[in-house]
């Protein structure tokens, strides 16, 4: 299955959100919810999880950049357990280091979700919608269409 759109969604007093029902379909009852990369959280299934975990462990211990990594994935990752409601909790830790407060932006990516505070997405898709800059900065990845 493959993961897209973006949802806004409020946060409840309890520090819950309620997931809406298609990404609560792909993540069934059980999904992991750790820091991202941009000031941003990873809701991702445990498929995807222990995919990404599985090319972590293949670092070397020895090499400290792989360390760091591995430490930013697992030392801030937890457990969710989504009730029949489709709600999550979100951990005062990850909020915080999020920025989130009344609501949350949840955007596809693929095999996973990212997790954003509305105002942290907005800059983030300012600089998305620079055209000019996207075709510098995208023409390495040779997005041929055939």
């Amino acid at each position: 299955m493959i993961y897209f759109g973006q949802n806004v969604i409020p946060v409840k007093d309890s520090d819950r959100i309620t997931l809406p029902s298609n990404v609560y379909s792909a993540l069934h009852d059980h999904a992991y919810l750790t820091q991202g990369f941009d000031r941003n959280l990873l809701l991702m299934s445990v498929e995807s999880f222990e995919k990404y975990y599985s090319h972590i462990k293949n670092t070397s211990l020895t090499d400290p950049i792989a360390r760091l990594l591995n430490r930013l994935f697992l030392a801030n990752a937890v457990e969710l357990d989504i009730d029949m409601n489709g709600q999550i909790h979100l951990p005062a830790g990850l909020k915080g280091y999020a920025g989130i407060s009344e609501k949350v932006v949840v955007v596809g990516q693929g095999d996973y979700f990212e997790v954003w505070d509305p105002a942290s997405w907005e800059e983030q898709k300012k600089d998305l919608n620079d055209y000019q800059a996207n075709t510098d900065r995208f023409v390495k990845f040779n997005l041929a269409t055939a």
